[in-house]
């Protein structure tokens, strides 16, 4: 459940079935609404944290990879400030973005363990027979691998959470009065003067200032140092010192359905994916009656294209014919020209950020005079930054359910959202079977 502005952008509840963790959950919705997960990147920006929740208890990174409860969760954005006694338990939306994309599991952190048996909530626990324990052994050291390495990141992103939100400490309740363990004679927490020791009152020029300072009003003239009222802290890549990107640009950025790429068939999100080079694709450079067909070169979204890069724009492709053949999968080359990127504001020159496309693929059974069903269909995203003279290639291939009377195939593509500033040209190269073989 989504709450607050998050709920009015993006609906309130959302049902996903076989969840394993909370991060599981986090991952499922910024696939679906890639604009949520740019917002979650950039909330802290705007001041905007979020509260994890379920069961009345509020999560921190290193819960969300534990098996996933039965009641519901809810995320709950939270202004800077607004304290509490549970202040710890605030997460910026950038880490949670990072922790449900990257964390333990398959990824950076190795193999999976804690989900899958030794750790796993409501398993049973069993003391291993004398044979048994150099095997019980090695299980238990990659579960504990990956719980140390669950608790390292966890102590990041917790690290960074706290520079960009800092939480003032509260007093300590005493038997006579409530005392400080504040240090140092210019106020540096929100307490200060709260045991009646310290004084909220101007005292002269200073330039050093923390948290719960007063800012006098002067009438009259006055010798007064500044207050810093606002600080930023950004990490930037050396090689970028001026911060226009937050990563370096190119094929390596790209992700299918969240996910990185390889040159071998992986299943991206239940469709077989892999990227090719432009070697590979110039070898599909002529259409072969049964066999595949070369989409024209100014057929597909973007300048200069058939139809512009926008939400809700269609292009139905031409046909093959597949009578005879007994083929059952249908691969797409798909490529991406000029560019791909947004910005994290509203200016063109702010720093960029990855840009997305959301497209929908279907193939159609077209037979003369009869209704032509849709005999596959996949809804794909792609994600990254490449700059304008970068390209990206890569081939998806679906299976399709085979109809009495085929005689063709037409393959449909159209565009669900965008968010991309570039020149961005998005189409389909050449569509049909055994492409690269």
């Amino acid at each position: 459940m989504l709450a607050g502005e998050l709920g009015e952008k993006y609906g309130t509840q959302h049902e996903y079935y076989n969840l394993r963790t909370p991060a599981d959950a986090i991952k499922l919705l910024c696939l679906n609404y890639p604009r949520l997960q740019k917002d979650l990147v950039t909330a802290h920006q705007n001041g905007v944290g979020y509260k994890l929740i379920q069961s009345g208890a509020a999560m921190g990174y290193d819960e969300l990879h534990l098996p996933f409860g039965s009641r519901p969760m809810m995320l709950v954005p939270v202004i800077s400030g607004s304290g509490g006694a549970s202040t710890n338990q605030i997460l910026i939306g950038v880490g949670l973005v990072a922790a449900s994309f990257l964390l333990p599991g398959a990824g950076i952190f190795g193999t999976q363990a804690l989900g899958s048996g030794l750790l796993a909530a409501g398993s049973a626990a069993a003391v291993p027979a004398v044979g048994a324990i150099g095997v019980a052994g090695g299980v238990f050291g990659t579960a504990l691998g990956t719980a140390i390495s669950a608790i390292g990141a966890s102590m990041i992103l917790g690290g960074v959470a706290n520079l960009i939100s800092p939480q003032p400490e509260l007093p300590k309740i005493g038997r006579r009065r409530m005392a400080t363990n504040v240090r140092g004679n210019r106020p540096q927490g929100v307490t200060r003067g709260a045991s009646g020791q310290q004084s909220y009152a101007y005292s002269g020029p200073a330039n050093t200032i923390g948290n719960g300072s007063t800012i006098p009003v002067v009438y009259g003239r006055a010798m007064v140092g500044g207050h810093l009222l606002s600080v930023a802290v950004e990490a930037t890549d050396v090689s970028d010192p001026i911060a226009t990107a937050i990563k370096a640009p190119g094929p390596e950025t790209i992700l299918i359905n969240g996910e990185q790429v390889t040159s071998t068939f992986n299943d991206q999100s239940g469709i077989n994916t892999k990227r090719i080079n432009k070697s590979d694709r110039d070898r599909v450079q002529t259409s072969k009656e049964n066999k595949r067909k070369v989409v024209g070169a100014n057929i597909g979204f973007g300048p200069g294209l058939s139809h512009p890069l926008v939400e809700g724009k269609k292009e139905k492709i031409s046909e093959i014919d597949v009578r005879g053949t007994k083929k059952d999968v249908f691969d797409v080359i798909f490529e991406v020209k000029q560019g791909l990127f947004g910005h994290a504001g509203a200016s063109t020159t702010s720093t960029k950020i990855d840009g997305f496309i959301q497209y929908r693929i279907e193939v159609i059974h077209s037979v003369s005079g009869q209704k032509n069903p849709v005999v596959a269909s996949a809804e794909n995203s792609i994600q990254g930054y490449l700059e304008t003279t970068q390209d990206y290639f890569y081939l998806q291939r679906l299976k399709w359910t085979k109809v009495e009377s085929d005689k063709k195939l037409r393959l449909k593509i159209t565009i669900m959202e965008v968010d991309t500033d570039a020149q961005t040209q998005f189409r389909v190269h050449a569509f049909g079977y055994d492409l690269l073989e």
